[in-house]
């Protein structure tokens, strides 16, 4: 089977090299079995089986049957804010249950698919000298701003987007200790190993955040479990499963657990 994975991201070229998470972990185990072309904000040139993209439920690639024969699928990085565009998939794949019921109730083939690269984000035995860490462009819908009270014992990491100044500067008011811009992942891992606590603020979105900090062994404190429904989803399938942070993330969350949800949806 030939497959297109396009990440409908301008800046997706440029972030590959620095790009390491439960995705990337899941299409490079798909590339062992069926061939993958990566396309990084491009579009195909050539017929494949299936064109798979990465983008909300506005992505570009759900009114292409004309152009290309393709089936069509969807890794949903957001919630269902576009229904009808949406209905132009023939499966899209939800993170998290409240966005795969939401998903599923316009009547669109839907499945439940996501993890983490349990394989890199892992627990390891080093020198705990951060109290709190919040990895998280600075935005207003992450509240960097909620969590600036936390002064020197938070350590927040991220890019600044345009309405995240305030976010930025309400942290430089108390203290915060701060390193913004795009890392390499494995600088980022370092920071999720020397960290005690995993705290998340925002309002929506940080769902792989969650996956990696319990990949690493740390249950995150989630502080808006009602209006981040999404993230706060796996701390509540957690609490309910009786093992320990990583335990959970190898049960039910690994690349592997990715793959066989996308196998599903290509092949059923």
């Amino acid at each position: 089977m030939n497959i297109a994975l396009i990440w409908e991201w301008d800046k997706a070229k440029e972030i590959m090299p620095l790009w390491r998470d439960g995705l990337r972990a899941c299409i490079e185990k798909l590339e062992k079995i069926h061939n993958v072309d990566w396309l990084l904000f491009e579009t195909p040139k050539k017929e494949y089986d299936w064109i798979l993209a990465w983008s909300g439920s506005y992505s570009n690639f759900s009114r292409m049957k004309s152009t290309y024969n393709a089936k069509r699928g969807l890794f949903l990085t957001t919630t269902p804010d576009d229904p009808d565009n949406l209905k132009g998939f023939d499966v899209v794949f939800c993170e998290s249950t409240p966005v795969y019921e939401a998903v599923r109730r316009l009547g669109v083939r839907a499945i439940k698919a996501f993890g983490t690269d349990a394989e890199f984000f892992t627990p390891k035995k080093v020198k705990k000298d951060i109290e709190y860490f919040y990895p998280a462009t600075f935005s207003n819908w992450k509240l960097q701003s909620n969590i600036a009270y936390l002064g020197n014992r938070l350590t927040c990491v991220g890019t600044v987007q345009p309405d995240g100044k305030e976010e930025l500067e309400a942290c430089k008011k108390t203290g915060v200790n701060i390193e913004t811009g795009y890392f390499p992942v494995e600088k980022i891992r370092d920071y999720y190993r020397r960290a005690e606590k995993v705290i998340i603020p925002a309002i929506h979105g940080s769902e792989r955040t969650v996956l990696e900090a319990m990949s690493c062994n740390i249950l995150p404190e989630v502080l808006e479990p009602v209006r981040n429904r999404k993230t706060y989803s796996y701390i509540k399938e957690y609490k309910e499963s009786g093992l320990t942070p990583r335990e959970f993330i190898l049960k039910n969350y690994t690349a592997d657990c990715y793959l066989k949800a996308v196998l599903k949806g290509i092949n059923g």
